[in-house]
């Protein structure tokens, strides 16, 4: 496919007007990534402190002069025509018996293009120039081809956003049913303080100065466990650290409010936590920890593990052990407890699933791109 410079297709304009006190104007902001340029904001003439402007009209194309190596620049939409941008901005009038401006966006959204606009600008305080852009280059096919390229990208972004929309739908469905669930097996259980059912397991270990202690981590919003670096006993010095088993729920004592809650998972075996972190054991005979866990992530468990963190915000607001074993949660029938947990399972599953097909999808449109321009769509 012929690759052209895009002066060949775009040219430089650089008019300015004056701007007036008691007009109204529409400012750009031109997004990163490639993201296009949206309204920044709506101002009186007598609050724009620099009183030259460029004036951009819809279809310009549009680089910020510092932001352009991080994928600042964009085609001009139809609802910013006649808004403003300052000096720092360069436009371009778009040929379009040449060049279709989808396509020159889509262009602009290749890794191949950014390359070429981060060679000019690899220091903070670099900047392109007018004339940079004028010597990018990007492949050119006649019109109608440009024009069936675009018509294939379109319909394969149609079909992904369909799938989106459809993956979301499940996954709400999925968790309102999940829910549904669990508000019926809570109403006909019975509510027993969780020193009875999961009690705090402290499992203190003496440090050695040179062995290796993983250290273990919570998100908030029920997000989960991560594995944080192993410190060396010296690293730890006199902080207390304390071991972690599989299957333990474990709260972050600053963070429990904030959904700092979840159950260890074989991965997570026999690492370690400061003395913020909480191990409760369930007695499987009567409770299991993951319908534990769900609860405490639920309106009801968070609004109890509020009430037993006094205080301010973040690391102010701590999680008392004696108030958190006198919380009561409901204790439903161990078997359906199981058969919940196994949902929970499947669900958990589907999520998985989820992710890695929108992983896959995200990947799908770099991948596809690329195909088109080197004339393999």
């Amino acid at each position: 496919m012929t690759k052209i410079k895009l002066g060949e297709v775009i040219t430089h304009r650089s008019e300015f007007i004056s701007i007036d006190d008691f007009q109204r104007y529409k400012l750009c902001r031109v997004q990163t990534k490639a993201l296009g340029v949206v309204l920044r904001e709506e101002k009186e003439g007598l609050e724009i402190k620099t009183k030259e402007q460029q004036v951009c009209k819809s279809g310009d194309l549009i680089f910020a002069e510092m932001d352009a190596r991080f994928g600042g620049y964009g085609i001009i939409p139809e609802e910013l025509n006649n808004s403003i941008v300052s000096s720092h901005y360069f436009l371009y009038d778009v040929n379009d018996t040449m060049i279709e401006r989808k396509y020159l966006e889509y262009c602009m959204k290749q890794h191949w293009f950014l390359s070429q606009v981060e060679a000019k600008g690899t220091t903070n305080y670099a900047a392109i120039r007018p004339y940079h852009v004028l010597n990018y280059e990007i492949p050119l096919p006649s019109l109608p081809e440009q024009q069936r390229i675009i018509s294939k990208i379109e319909s394969v972004k149609q079909r992904i956003e369909q799938i989106e929309k459809l993956r979301a739908e499940q996954t709400k469905d999925i968790k309102n049913l999940l829910y549904s669930k669990y508000i019926d097996l809570i109403e006909v259980a019975e509510w027993l303080p969780m020193k009875e059912v999961a009690p705090i397991i402290r499992r203190e270990v003496k440090l050695n100065d040179e062995a290796l202690y993983p250290e273990l981590g919570i998100r908030c919003f029920g997000k989960g466990t991560f594995h944080k670096p192993a410190l060396t006993g010296l690293e730890v010095a006199t902080k207390k650290i304390f071991q972690i088993k599989q299957d333990d729920l474990v709260f972050s004592n600053v963070f429990a409010w904030e959904g700092g809650i979840a159950v260890a998972k074989e991965e997570d075996n026999d690492r370690y936590g400061s003395h913020r972190f909480i191990s409760c054991v369930a007695d499987k005979e009567r409770a299991l920890e993951e319908f534990l866990c769900f609860h405490f992530l639920s309106p009801k468990g968070l609004e109890d593990i509020n009430a037993c963190s006094p205080g301010g915000a973040g690391r102010n607001k701590t999680l008392g052990l004696d108030k958190l074993m006198k919380i009561k949660v409901p204790i439903p029938d161990i078997t359906l407890q199981k058969e919940f947990v196994e949902l929970l399972h499947k669900v958990n599953a589907l999520k998985e699933q989820h992710t890695e097909t929108e992983k896959e999808l995200i990947e799908l449109m770099p991948a596809l791109l690329d195909k088109a321009f080197i004339g393999g769509l």
